[in-house]
C-alpha cells in the first residue's frame, strides 16, 4: 500500500467522542475493551488500572494510527474512504509502517495545516456514508505505539504493548490467537490486566476480550480442578463455580431462538464432526455473552447474536446495499466458528500451559478450515413465503375491479408479511421487512398488465420501489 496515495481520515468523525470511547470491563475478569482513545484518554485508561500489577495493552488494529494535534487518524484509499485499509504485514513490521505514515503526514502538511477526511453523518452501512474534508492545524504528529511505549516510563511502569493485527470482522490470521495466549500463559488469570483497543472498540476489541476471557477462564478451571485433586476443595464446590461462572447462560428470551443461540448449519456440522467442540461452544458462548451487550455483558457487540441481527438488516435493505451486510454476516459466522474452535483448544491445552499453539491445533484439525470455508455462507438468504397464500391473494385480486379490492388487500398483505417475519422482534427493522415484502407481493399478485405499467413508471420516473410509491402508481 502506497501511503503517499492515501487520504488521512479521523478515527472518530461524528460528534465529540469521549476521551476513552466505549471503555468497559468484562464482568469477573481484569479484561478491558476500548475504542481509539484521545491523547488525554490514553492516560485516563492508565489511571483506571490497578497500581503495581502487570498490564498488557493489546493494539488490535492492522492499520497504522497517528495522532495529529491529539486526534487519532488512519490512512484510507481515496476510492474507499469508508473502509479500513488491509495491511498484510507481521506485527513486528507494523510499528515501522506506522512511522512511515507519520512521515507521510508531515510531507502532506502545508502552511501548518493538513487536509483530513471524516464522515458527514453517522451511518452503519459504509455504502450510505458521505465523505467530507476539512483543514486541521498540525501542532503535533505522534505514533500510537510510541505513545503507548512511552507510558512505561511514566504512569504505567508495568505495561507491555502487543500488536495483534486481526483482520477487521474476521478471526484471521490464526497466529493472532497465539499472540494473545503467549502473553497470558504464564500470568495469573486474576492479576494480569488486559486492555484491548480498536477503532470504535466494537468488533476487534470485543474479539480480543473474548479470547482473553476464554484463556483466563480455562486457567481458572485448571486451578479449581487442581485444588480438588490436592484435597483442598470439594469436587461439588469446584464444579458449582465452574458451572455458574464459565458455563451457565444468563436467563434470556433470546435462548428460545436457535439462531441467537448460534445454531447455524456450519456450527451444527462442527459440533457433530468434532464432539469436543460441544464443550468448547458452551465456554465460548458464556464468554461471548459477558463480553457482549447488556444485560449479559457490558460491551458493544455480542459476537454470536450479531450474526442473525445483521441478517435482519440484510433482509430489510435494498439489493444494492445488501452486499455489505452479506459480507459482514459471512465474516461473523467465520469468526464465531473460530471462537468455538479456540475455546475447545483452550480447554484442552490449559493444563499443559498452552505448550501447543492454536495454529498447531488447527493443523491437527486441518479439515476445519475447509469446513468453515465451504459452510460460512450456508444461510437462508431469501425468506421463504407461503406460496399458497400468495396464490390465494392473486386469485382474490383478479379482474378489472382490482382497485376496489385494494383496501382489503392491504391488510391481507401485511398479515402475510407479519406471519413471514414472526420470529423477528418488533421495531424499525421488522417494519421495513414487512413493507418490503408487502410491496414485492403486491407486484406479484396484481394483473400482469398493471404490474408491467407500474414497473415502467418506476424506471421512467426514477422512483424507489417502496410500498407507498407502488400503491400510488396502482391507483393513480
Amino acid at each position: 500500500m502506497d501511503l503517499a496515495a492515501c487520504i488521512v481520515k479521523l478515527d472518530h468523525s461524528v460528534g465529540n467522542p469521549d476521551d476513552t470511547p466505549n471503555f468497559r470491563q468484562t464482568p469477573g475478569f481484569p479484561v478491558y475493551g476500548v475504542g481509539q482513545c484521545s491523547l488525554a484518554g490514553i492516560n485516563q485508561v492508565a489511571e483506571k488500572m490497578s497500581k503495581g500489577e502487570k498490564v498488557i495493552w493489546f493494539n488490535m488494529r492492522q492499520e497504522p494510527v497517528v495522532y495529529i494535534s491529539g486526534k487519532p487518524t488512519a490512512p484510507r484509499k481515496k476510492e474507499e474512504p469508508h473502509l479500513n485499509i488491509p495491511v498484510a504485514l507481521k506485527a513486528a513490521e507494523l510499528d515501522a509502517y506506522e512511522g512511515k505514515f507519520a512521515k507521510e503526514i508531515e510531507a502532506m502538511t502545508k502552511d501548518g495545516n493538513i487536509e483530513i477526511h471524516k464522515d458527514k453523518g453517522l451511518q452503519e452501512n459504509p455504502m450510505e456514508r458521505e465523505d467530507i474534508s476539512e483543514q486541521l492545524k498540525v501542532e503535533s504528529v505522534q505514533e500510537f505505539n510510541k505513545l503507548l511505549a512511552g507510558m512505561k516510563d511514566s504512569s504505567m511502569p508495568n505495561l507491555s504493548v502487543v500488536r495483534v493485527p486481526f483482520q477487521e470482522e474476521r478471526p484471521l490470521p490464526e497466529e493472532c490467537f497465539d499472540q494473545i495466549v503467549s502473553q497470558l500463559a504464564n500470568e495469573s488469570p486474576s492479576a494480569c490486566s488486559c486492555i484491548f483497543s480498536s477503532q470504535k472498540g466494537q468488533g476487534r476489541s470485543t474479539l480480543g476480550t473474548v479470547v482473553a476471557s476464554i484463556t483466563k477462564a480455562s486457567q481458572m478451571m485448571v486451578k479449581l480442578e487442581k485444588m480438588v485433586e490436592e484435597g483442598m476443595a470439594e469436587k461439588s464446590w469446584a464444579e458449582g463455580i465452574i458451572k455458574k461462572k464459565f458455563e451457565e447462560p444468563v436467563a434470556s428470551e433470546d435462548l428460545k431462538d436457535p439462531f441467537l443461540r448460534g445454531e447455524f448449519d456450519v456450527i451444527k456440522e462442527l459440533l457433530e464432526k468434532v464432539p469436543d467442540t460441544k464443550e468448547g461452544k458452551i465456554l465460548a458462548d458464556k464468554m461471548i455473552d459477558i463480553c457482549g451487550v447488556p444485560p449479559e455483558g457490558t460491551g458493544l457487540q455480542n459476537l454470536r447474536k450479531c450474526i442473525i441481527q445483521t441478517k435482519y438488516k440484510y433482509d430489510a435493505s435494498t439489493e444494492d446495499k445488501q452486499v455489505v451486510w452479506k459480507r459482514m454476516i459471512i465474516n461473523f459466522i467465520e469468526r464465531y466458528f473460530y471462537i468455538i474452535c479456540f475455546a475447545t483448544y483452550a480447554r484442552a491445552q490449559a493444563k499443559e500451559g498452552f505448550k501447543k499453539t492454536f495454529v498447531s491445533w488447527m493443523e491437527d484439525h486441518s479439515e476445519l478450515r475447509g469446513m468453515i470455508e465451504n459452510g460460512k455462507d450456508k444461510l437462508e438468504w431469501y425468506r421463504k413465503v407461503d406460496e399458497s397464500k400468495v396464490s390465494d391473494l392473486k386469485g382474490m385480486l383478479g379482474g378489472s375491479d382490482y382497485k376496489e379490492k385494494l383496501g382489503v388487500m392491504v391488510s391481507q398483505l401485511y398479515k402475510l408479511a407479519f406471519q413471514t417475519y414472526s420470529d423477528i422482534p418488533r421495531g424499525p427493522i421488522k417494519d421495513n421487512l414487512m413493507r418490503k415484502l408487502a410491496c414485492k407481493t403486491l407486484l406479484e399478485i396484481l394483473p400482469g398488465d398493471v404490474t408491467e405499467r407500474v414497473q415502467k413508471e418506476l424506471v421512467a420516473q426514477k422512483l424507489s420501489t417502496d410500498f407507498d410509491t407502488v400503491m400510488g402508481l396502482v391507483v393513480g
